[in-house]
């Protein structure tokens, strides 16, 4: 899980799921998350599961745990939440998750995040 879940971060084709700007932080547009990439079929399917709450489930059981929106993550997510306010019928909620083993220039902390 967290192998797939680093490589998916470091693609760009994934708009719903993204790097903070610390690169510590992973912060999901949970709505978006959802629809393009859980309720995925077939041979592109990213993970087993199409429910949010078994997905935060996994992360939770990986050592992830959920952290607030601080100073280190405005650039992107004011874009984006600009890009978000612009859509009237936008409702998403951006959702952080943290983990001190799974950072985007350390690939090898991957090891680490073993499910308990």
């Amino acid at each position: 899980f967290p192998k797939k879940l680093w490589k998916m971060l470091q693609s760009h084709r994934f708009q719903s799921i993204r790097w903070a700007d610390d690169s510590l932080c992973v912060a999901i547009d949970a709505e978006a998350f959802q629809k393009k990439v859980l309720a995925w079929r077939g041979p592109y399917r990213v993970f087993e599961t199409d429910s949010m709450k078994s997905f935060f489930h996994q992360l939770h059981l990986c050592g992830f745990t959920k952290a607030q929106r601080d100073s280190k993550t405005s650039n992107w997510l004011d874009e984006f939440l600009a890009e978000e306010a612009a859509a009237p019928s936008a409702h998403s909620e951006l959702l952080f998750h943290y983990n001190p083993n799974f950072e985007r220039d350390h690939p090898h902390l991957l090891e680490r995040c073993k499910q308990r």
